[in-house]
């Protein structure tokens, strides 16, 4: 069937006030999704039609800056991934039916709130004057503040720098009801009657999650994973928040370009070579057809 065809068949039936209401959102969303991405790309090749912006990107701290938020992004969604396996297959099997609800919202509720917000009540947690260097101070377990607040920690070896703490518990606070959200509804569909044959046959609980969990929600976990991890890589709040100065992640650097040094060129091509790695990162776990039915859900 021929492309015309199809399109002939789609809109076939359909009246004007049909059309109309579907070219509103369609045309309100291209507006304001695909023309501002058109413009950033065209304005990365200014002043002349050249990859020269493109080049610059390849220099000097912004191959390590992106490099550093790419390890971000996988570190943090890894961690995520971590905790909502066993919280979710705990929601979903073990506990009560008529608690499931509460217990979701509760540990959703970040999502509920300003994530500004949230950064700042762990300011108010961590800062040298906070709440828990008070404490423990007040209980005489240390005897100056904990240096938590900003501070990263440097990995020689790789080259890369280990997130702080407040950092850490920042995207984990904000970002983990995502994931949870998504594997929640992973772990409801799983079919427990797998898990009880498999201990019936002498699985232990190791063997139980690596041969029956892990591969039949795996989709459902790919699919939060990409979700979480661009989110994370491309923050600017939190790390603005909680991060160190002197480790910037890339949305920082972008908009130190645009606001600071007025190099609207070369801040478009360095968020279009970061949107590009992303994409590329979307497109790999896309290729799987549990994964885009899981992605299509968000």
């Amino acid at each position: 069937m021929s492309t015309a065809t199809t399109i002939r068949d789609a809109f076939e039936g359909r009246t004007t006030r049909d059309v109309l209401l579907a070219a509103v959102p369609t045309v309100l969303a291209v507006t304001l999704g695909v023309v501002p991405l058109l413009l950033l790309l065209v304005e990365s090749f200014r002043p002349l039609v050249t990859a020269s912006n493109y080049l610059d990107v390849t220099e000097g701290i912004y191959v390590a800056v992106i490099t550093q938020s790419l390890f971000v992004g996988v570190l943090l969604t890894v961690v995520c991934l971590a905790i909502a396996y066993p919280v979710t297959y705990w929601l979903a099997n073990r506990c009560p039916a008529r608690y499931r609800l509460p217990v979701l919202a509760t540990l959703t509720l970040p999502l509920w709130l300003n994530y500004v917000v949230l950064n700042y009540t762990w300011v108010w947690l961590l800062a040298p004057d906070g709440v828990l260097n008070v404490v423990l101070g007040w209980a005489g377990v240390i005897s100056e503040p904990l240096a938590l607040l900003g501070r990263p920690f440097e990995l020689p070896v790789v080259g890369l720098t280990f997130p702080s703490l407040s950092l850490l518990a920042g995207f984990i606070h904000i970002y983990l009801p995502y994931l949870l959200l998504t594997m929640y509804v992973s772990m409801e569909r799983l079919d427990y009657r797998l898990v009880e044959a498999a201990r019936d046959l002498g699985a232990g609980d190791f063997r139980v999650f690596r041969d029956v969990v892990v591969p039949e929600t795996a989709a459902g976990a790919v699919a939060g994973l990409l979700i979480v991890y661009a989110r994370i890589a491309g923050a600017y709040a939190t790390p603005r928040i909680l991060g160190a100065e002197s480790n910037p992640m890339v949305a920082e650097l972008i908009t130190t370009q645009f606001y600071d040094v007025l190099d609207y060129p070369f801040a478009s091509a360095l968020s279009m070579t970061f949107l590009a790695v992303v994409v590329v990162g979307f497109a790999v776990g896309a290729r799987f057809g549990g994964v885009r039915a899981e992605l299509k859900r968000w």
